[in-house]
């Protein structure tokens, strides 16, 4: 009954999070673009149908200067909302100007695991920053960390982030997806140019300059009033962001907060969140523009791309869509050395585990080939391959189908998928014995370090049955606490699943601050006294794969009569104390070591087996 409770309390915890998460959504208002350009650029009145805000410069040389319409600003999340590791979209200011060339690319926002600390999130930053000169036409390479980063006008190598595969790529849709949707335009009014001339052709060129400049003359003598409407940018295609949902995020952004602006009818100014702004490459600042400077800016506002964006971005979104899917099979196809490695260990655990009466029949060399296994899933699938699964990638998959998202985030990482695809089925005819007696890496070093403190003279502590089953409960405890917090509370969600310590001591090879480093020394020290005491009691993707055991089809353990009653040798000899006094297999708890399969068959500690034999060998 407890174990029934047990595992449907995590499934609903599960399903309740599915339900009700949702994805944050951007909330950058005017007066946090000022802040963030440091106040050299006028930034005008958020677009009406995109949430975009387009910049201006004062041109200082006279009285009668007028504004010059130099670039857009936008966030990322609100045209393409990228997600990355943790499932959740990663979001980005973007300064582009008027040909379609990023001028700053400066990381708002993302919940990446392995990047939250201060040094990680520099490393997003700096991959981010290689942006800088480019535009959505070159076709960008992301290499390795050492790449050369080298560049040319259609072609950009990028150097990436060690471990951050699927993060940076995050970033690049986001910066490229993004970055199309707005240069892509809105429908063309052509009442918006009678007030202007020499307007450039929207038709793209044979030959595109990436110089060309998309200044126009002002014809009118009046001063017609400047709008956000009339600063959109303009040219022959539709746009990607031009949705109901793109309007709806551009009239939340617009407010009221500056008297000199024209404020789109309608608009809401929402609660500006705190940003540590920094400033824009461009040295110095702006003074103050009054309303007539800006509405004497609206002919410039209101003239179309250069032929570089209209040549850019005609094809973009077919090539970004085609990069994405070419970007996951070279991550495989560089893989492939990995991918083999890891799929003859698979093989080969699956060999072991269908054979496992042939396999543990001499357990001296079972516990030989064990320990060899479990080396290599410490050493390569853990430390070489950076194959540790972990909680986050659940709640990543929760968060991002919650969103109406998908899993192909995942794609980039082959050991993940390959992974998740072998413990999935296993989990169908084992249950989460396979991965947690097998393929976790956290799991194996701990068990190791409980191999060599046996061999030192150091027996592992073995509990009483009442108190470790309620130390069993712990784990189940921390599961449900953080599928709750993933929807009410997501910054204690990312503080509970540092409670699993494989990021410390399998991701970053224990290069990490020292509360987390003390933290993951703590859970590796505890299986020299309790055998593998985080995994039975601590754990939470133990619980969750745990609370799934429903699935499972075969209790592949073999049992007997006698087993619980008189024989208790498998019992007292489990390590995991996963057998009851009934001899029943609590398979929730078993990490499918083998060593009952070996005690089964051994005529010198099965107690059945030595009393046959007894029988067998008594004179007649």
């Amino acid at each position: 009954m407890y174990q029934f409770l047990r595992r449907l309390l995590a499934v609903l915890g599960l399903m309740f999070c599915c339900l009700l998460s949702r994805a944050d959504a951007s909330n950058l208002t005017k007066a946090d673009i000022e802040r963030m350009v440091d106040y050299f650029y006028v930034v005008g009145e958020v677009l009406p149908d995109l949430p975009v805000y387009p910049l201006f410069v004062k041109d200082t040389g006279g009285a009668d200067a007028k504004p010059e319409l130099k670039a857009y600003v936008f966030e990322s999340v609100d045209f393409a909302p990228a997600r990355g590791y943790s499932g959740k979209p990663i979001n980005l200011l973007i300064i582009m100007d008027v040909s379609g060339n990023f001028l700053k690319i400066r990381l708002l926002d993302h919940r990446e695991p392995l990047f939250l600390d201060s040094a990680g999130n520099l490393k997003l930053e700096r991959f981010a920053s290689q942006y800088k000169g480019l535009s959505p036409r070159h076709t960008v390479e992301i290499g390795p960390y050492n790449d050369p980063g080298l560049r040319d006008e259609q072609v950009a190598h990028l150097k990436g982030v060690q471990q951050g595969t699927i993060s940076v790529k995050a970033i690049n849709r986001a910066i490229l997806q993004s970055a199309a949707a707005v240069a892509t335009p809105t429908n063309t009014n052509a009442a918006a140019y009678k007030d202007t001339k020499d307007i450039r052709d929207t038709k793209p060129d044979t030959k595109p300059d990436t110089k060309t400049d998309t200044k126009s003359d002002v014809k009118s003598d009046t001063k017609p009033s400047f709008t956000a409407e009339e600063s959109r940018p303009s040219a022959a295609v539709k746009p990607v962001a031009d949705s109901s949902e793109s309007r709806a995020v551009s009239e939340k952004k617009s407010g009221t907060e500056d008297s000199n602006s024209v404020t789109v009818p309608g608009s809401q100014s929402p609660t500006a969140r705190t940003l540590s702004a920094k400033a824009v490459d461009e040295p110095g600042t702006t003074t103050g523009t009054t309303s007539d400077d800006m509405r004497s800016a609206q002919a410039l506002s209101t003239a179309a791309p250069s032929a570089t964006v209209v040549a850019a971005v005609r094809d973009a979104d077919v090539r970004v869509s085609s990069s994405d899917m070419q970007d996951w099979i070279s991550a495989w196809q560089s893989r492939s050395g990995h991918i083999g490695m890891l799929l003859g260990g698979l093989v080969a655990l699956s060999i072991a585990l269908i054979a496992q009466k042939r396999f543990s029949v001499r357990p001296r060399r079972m516990r030989r080939l064990r320990t060899l296994f479990l080396l290599f899933t410490v050493g390569f699938i853990g430390w070489t391959a950076q194959g540790q699964l972990t909680i986050v990638n659940i709640t990543a998959a929760i968060e991002s189908l919650s969103s109406d998202g998908d899993l192909s985030f995942f794609l980039n990482d082959p050991m993940t998928v390959i992974l998740w695809v072998f413990v999935g089925l296993t989990l169908l005819v084992w249950g989460r014995g396979t991965f947690c007696g097998w393929l976790c890496p956290f799991g194996a070093l701990q068990e190791l370090i409980s191999l060599l403190a046996n061999a030192l003279g150091r027996r592992q502590r073995r509990l009483r049955a009442a108190l470790d089953a309620r130390l069993k409960w712990i784990k189940y405890l921390i599961l449900a606490a953080l599928m709750v917090s993933l929807y009410a509370s997501p910054p204690m969600a990312e503080w509970l699943v540092e409670v699993e310590p494989f990021k410390t001591a399998i991701s970053l090879y224990f290069v990490r601050d020292w509360p987390y480093l003390a933290w993951a020394i703590f859970c590796l020290l505890l299986s020299v006294f309790v055998y593998r005491g985080y995994c039975r009691y601590l754990c939470p993707l133990g619980a969750a794969l745990a609370s799934l055991g429903f699935l499972r089809v075969w209790s592949w353990i073999p049992r007997r009569s006698e087993c619980g009653a008189p024989c208790q040798t498998c019992r007292h000899r489990c390590e995991y104390q996963a057998i009851t006094p009934a001899g029943k297999i609590d398979y929730q708890e078993c990490f499918q070591c083998l060593d009952c399969v070996s005690i089964y068959q051994d005529t010198q500690r099965c107690f059945p087996l030595i009393k046959l034999e007894k029988k067998t060998a008594r004179p007649a």
